[in-house]
């Protein structure tokens, strides 16, 4: 299986793995808040506050942040 194919693509227009990990962590904290405290039968998701969002989504944006500015071993400076 071609990995390219399920990459999505950075501002250079070539596939990123860094940005395909950003955007799916960024659904996926969203989807938790959305969900959290929500009951479904006898299970319970647990709460997730405004700290822990901010939290999770400044992490995600760190890690973006810093590889960007690293660049990666084949790109020329």
């Amino acid at each position: 299986m071609n990995l390219n194919k399920i990459l999505i693509k950075d501002s250079a227009g070539k596939p990123s793995v860094t940005m395909t990990a950003f955007v799916t962590g960024f659904i996926t904290v969203n989807l938790k808040l959305l969900a959290s405290g929500l009951a479904i039968g006898s299970y319970k998701m647990s709460t997730f506050t405004g700290v822990d969002y901010s939290a999770a989504v400044a992490a995600l944006g760190a890690i973006y942040v810093m590889r960007r500015a690293t660049g990666s071993p084949d790109e020329e400076k």
